[in-house]
């Protein structure tokens, strides 16, 4: 293989695949990436064989062929390269010579056999969404997500589609909270209703990686894998094994008290609060208090730290509520709500609150509060 083309174009397409690209594994050829030559047209792939990312754009080709080589000390050397044209040319000798300039660099090379195929993308499902609206979705839902690897289906994202096929839902949950997404296909070939589990670190890279243009996303849901495709750029990812809780029974389907206020001002405050809140016991750490009378008031203390009293402005409707809850969560939810006011739906000190934006009706967010006076390995209800 022998190509050439520019510095900048590579070090693009390079960072875009190496983001699926194993870390650890005991197969020196995950940690590679894959480039195939041919037709003026270089393409890349990189996969853990849980994610895989294929990025094309068009170079000029000498001799075509292909090439597997260490994904981390090739990025790094592309990325401190000059923005000037490089040639790319595999030898006899299983390297890789990069020339620039009157420089080059010899790089030692994998067998490219070794390289797994990429499933083809196949489907009986196949939808459209625009793109701002999927990266949206997917940074105001990942905030639920569990980062505990033991319960694996609490790390995904459910995405679902009614046989109707106008809407998407994007869900989830760790337990202690639940965000629900609900957004517009642009485009939807089947009235087959979908449920798929989807790894969220799989939607973040993809929302990571589209642009934030007009233009929409086409994704094709396969039995047991998703994939993505825009343009040049094309990503699959196998999809979690498991049942998703149940999540429509904790919705609650009323409220006792609303309360609006200013989105910046509940979270500057949330913050304050928050970093009182600190306790070597975990199950204590983070819990301020919200009473709502005439006012909103949040308190937080912690013995050794200190003590936080706040009084907010709010428009309330309803009842005299006071609960506790995780103000980490409360503080991850106020940073992706875009309005400038935001609603808490209260019902009950040990029901779940509701958080979403003033005057949207497509995204909530909802948290358990704290149990309080009772011992903290029970602090908190599950979804």
């Amino acid at each position: 293989m022998h190509i050439s083309c520019s510095q900048p174009q590579l070090l693009q397409a390079v960072q875009k695949v190496h983001r699926a690209v194993a870390t650890t594994t005991t197969l020196p050829a995950l940690t590679g990436i894959l480039f195939q030559a041919e037709e003026n047209m270089l393409t890349l792939q990189g996969t853990d064989l849980d994610l895989g990312i294929i990025y094309s754009f068009p170079v000029e080709v000498l001799t075509p062929g292909e090439l597997l080589l260490p994904a981390r000390i090739f990025t790094e050397m592309v990325r401190r390269l000059p923005p000037t044209n490089l040639s790319l040319q595999a030898l006899p000798d299983n390297t890789v010579e990069i020339t620039y300039m009157q420089s080059r660099v010899h790089l030692n090379s994998f067998d490219p056999s070794q390289f797994p195929s990429l499933p083809d993308i196949e489907g009986n499902i196949s939808l459209e969404v625009d793109l701002n609206i999927i990266k949206d979705a997917v940074r105001k839902v990942s905030i639920a997500t569990s980062s505990d690897d033991l319960r694996s289906i609490l790390s995904g994202i459910l995405l679902e589609i009614k046989p109707d096929g106008t809407q998407f839902n994007l869900v989830a949950t760790d337990t202690h909270r639940l965000a629900v997404y609900r957004g517009p296909l642009a485009g939807v070939t089947s009235n087959e209703p979908v449920n798929a589990l989807i790894g969220s670190r799989s939607l973040n890279e993809l929302a990571r990686l589209l642009p934030g243009e007009e233009g929409q996303v086409q994704i094709t849901v396969g039995s047991s894998q998703i994939f993505a495709r825009y343009e040049n750029l094309k990503m699959y990812a196998r999809l979690l094994d498991g049942k998703f809780p149940h999540y429509r029974q904790v919705i609650p389907q009323s409220y006792v008290t609303k309360v609006k206020v200013a989105t910046r001002d509940l979270l500057e405050t949330t913050e304050r609060a928050t970093l009182l809140a600190r306790d070597e016991i975990k199950s204590r750490s983070y819990i301020i208090f919200l009473q709502v009378d005439e006012t909103l008031k949040i308190t937080s203390e912690a013995a050794e730290v200190g003590h936080l009293e706040e009084e907010l402005a709010a428009q309330i409707e309803g009842e005299p509520l006071t609960l506790a809850l995780n103000g980490r969560y409360l503080l991850e939810t106020l940073r992706i709500i875009d309005t400038e006011e935001v609603i808490l739906e209260l019902s009950a000190p040990l029901k779940p609150v509701v958080v979403k934006p003033d005057g949207e009706d497509n995204y909530f967010c909802l948290i358990l509060p704290v149990r309080i006076n009772t011992t903290p390995e029970n602090n908190s209800p599950g979804v």
